[in-house]
């Protein structure tokens, strides 16, 4: 019962260690660069914000940048390792150090690293890459995979342009809704202030196309309030697939594509929407 209660707790602790780890580890690292998360945890949103300011601390003989939290109020550390690691101090680790990214990047690359509180082993590997539109702009995005000795894990998506761009987590999700790299904004508006939190996308929506009906074009349009991979398709009233519209990945945000029908006859179509989290069906009318 007792080496029961033990594991339990490892578990317990595991899972609580991989929940708090991402966010607050940012990248670039570079004074002035800024980050708005959505972040959920258990069913639960809040917006939150990192700057890089321009203040840096000295730890054991290395430099640190100093990571400010907005509402937490709230200061980390991070650096930029010579062995192209980013790492942010952890006094939960042996060293003190505990890395979440890389400098170039490679599919399979994995690196270990000791938990000293609860004396296991954290697996960090890059287990996948592809393209996509990240802000409008076609980015190599890298799939990290962090697992305890394959008992716990979580999944994150980065890239080098950005930092991370969505966590997945025990319970918990971190989203990010826009950044500001090298005074360059991306993404939300927002990313210079919370104050426009209510204008950030929280939900997924298909809307009823426009105009419809229909004599020659409309227009379909959705949001995504995440990262995810998405299938827009075109049906006859029998099921059967009249044309793909959209098969790929979308970052978070407000989306329309003009569908333009070709030698059909009049009736009514059905247009399907499929994502990680959510699928809808819509009806429209073509009128020739």
């Amino acid at each position: 019962m007792k080496k029961m209660t033990v594991i339990v707790l490892i578990i317990f602790l595991t899972q609580i260690y991989l929940t708090a780890q991402v966010v607050t580890n940012v990248a670039p690292l570079k004074p002035g660069n800024k980050w708005i998360y959505y972040s959920y945890v258990v069913f639960q949103g809040s917006i939150e914000k990192y700057e890089v300011i321009d203040s840096l601390k000295m730890i054991n003989d290395i430099q640190f940048f100093t990571i400010y939290n907005t509402p937490y109020n709230d200061i980390t550390y991070t650096t930029l390792l010579d062995n192209g690691f980013f790492a942010r101090y952890d006094e939960s680790m042996p060293d003190s150090l505990y890395k979440y990214f890389k400098m170039n990047p490679k599919l399979g690359d994995e690196w270990q690293q000791n938990l000293a509180n609860i004396g296991t082993t954290l697996y960090s590997t890059i287990i996948d890459t592809f393209s996509a539109p990240v802000f409008n702009k076609i980015t190599l995005i890298f799939v990290v995979d962090r697992t305890d000795s394959g008992v716990v894990g979580s999944r994150e998506y980065w890239t080098e342009e950005f930092g991370m761009l969505n966590g997945l987590y025990e319970q918990a999700e971190d989203i990010l809704k826009g950044c500001v790299i090298d005074g360059v904004i991306y993404g939300d508006t927002s990313t210079v202030g919370i104050e426009d939190e209510e204008d950030l996308t929280n939900e997924f929506m298909l809307y009823q196309n426009y105009p419809n009906p229909f004599n020659s074009n409309t227009v379909i349009s959705w949001q995504l309030p995440s990262y995810s991979i998405v299938e827009l398709k075109i049906f006859d009233l029998l099921g059967r697939e009249v044309e793909t519209l959209v098969n790929q990945y979308y970052s978070p945000g407000k989306y329309h594509i003009t569908f333009q029908i070709k030698d059909l006859p009049s009736g009514i179509y059905l247009y399907r929407i499929v994502t990680d989290n959510f699928s809808k069906i819509n009806k429209m009318i073509y009128l020739k």
